[in-house]
Formats: structure tokens, C-alpha cells, sequence
């Protein structure tokens, strides 16, 4: 016997409803596990106290009454309270707190995607004009950078006097993005 059949059969054991080979297997199974005495006493106490608690006896119109107030309750709790008001399924506070949410998205929004800059995000709006190399165009995958430039010096660098530096003009070297005036 195991636990889960031992409980099973407590309460039929106390009210000696067991047949003798049932009722012998669960004193030895009580033998073998004396703390399980404890939970026996405990359902023979409970039982007990049960048998002496008075019954109680409704009238004959209990069940018609009670429905009939469960439905006046029903029509009470479906009137809207003052207090409930909502706009648009929201509560005042809960109303209000989602139009400041609204009016700061808006706000961010027309920073992000200003009219002056095409509607474009600023991030985009620097490379929109240049052609990247892609797989459909394949003439620009195979782009040909100049190498650049390198100062020959002969001597240490760091050594080297700034006011013997000849002035390079690089300014025609450099390109600006968006540089349209």
C-alpha cells in the first residue's frame, strides 16, 4: 500500500467500512509508519466535529428570493457610477496622461522629419545623393580609390620644427557633402 491508497481509506477505516484483508493491510501499513497515526486522529477529530455542528434548514422560497436579488443587484451594478466617468475607454487621469504621450510624440516627431530637410531623418538626408555599389549595379562595385599622399620625411617627425613646415593646400583634395552653393 502506498501513501495516496493509505489516505484514500482513512475514513473509511474509521467507520469501519473496510473488509478484514483491507483493514489488516492498513494497520500494518500504520505499523510500518507510525507518523501517519497523527493524520489518522486528525480526520477522526475532524469527523467529529462535523457530526456536531447543528444543520441548517432554508425555507422553501431561498433559491426565488435569492435570485431575485442577485437580479436587482445586476441591474444596481450596471447603472455607471458618477465617479466611473471614462473618455474613449480611459479614466480623467489615465485620459490625460495618454494625451501628453500624444502631444510629445508629435512633438518629437516634427524634430526628427522636419519639412526644410525633404522629410528625410537628418541621418539619412547626408547620403541620400550618393551611389553606393550594389548588387543590381554592378559597375560601381568595383570602385578605384587613389592612394593617398604620403609625406616623404627624412627626418623624425616629432623632431621637426613646426615653422619649417611648408603650408600644403589641400583645398582642392577636399570634398564636402551637400555642398551645392
Amino acid at each position: 500500500m502506498n501513501r495516496y491508497q493509505f489516505e484514500d481509506l482513512i475514513s473509511e477505516y474509521i467507520e469501519n467500512e473496510l473488509s478484514l484483508s483491507k483493514r489488516k493491510e492498513f494497520e500494518a501499513y500504520l505499523e510500518e509508519n507510525p507518523d501517519e497515526m497523527k493524520l489518522v486522529e486528525s480526520v477522526r477529530s475532524n469527523m467529529s466535529q462535523m457530526k456536531v455542528i447543528p444543520k441548517v434548514k432554508a425555507s422553501s422560497d431561498f433559491n426565488d428570493r435569492l435570485f431575485n436579488r442577485i437580479q436587482t443587484n445586476r441591474a444596481q451594478l450596471d447603472r455607471p457610477i458618477p465617479s466611473q466617468r471614462t473618455y474613449f475607454g480611459f479614466s480623467p487621469i489615465h485620459a490625460s496622461l495618454m494625451t501628453g504621450l500624444v502631444i510629445a510624440t508629435v512633438f518629437v516627431s516634427m524634430q526628427l522629419f522636419s519639412p526644410e530637410d525633404g522629410g528625410l531623418p537628418l541621418q539619412t538626408q547626408n547620403f541620400a545623393n550618393e551611389s553606393l555599389p550594389t548588387l543590381s549595379n554592378p559597375s560601381l562595385q568595383k570602385v578605384n580609390h587613389p592612394q593617398p599622399d604620403f609625406v616623404k620625411v627624412d627626418e623624425d617627425s616629432v623632431m621637426e620644427d613646426q615653422k619649417s613646415k611648408p603650408n600644403q593646400d589641400f583645398s582642392k583634395k577636399m570634398h564636402f557633402v551637400n555642398e551645392n552653393d
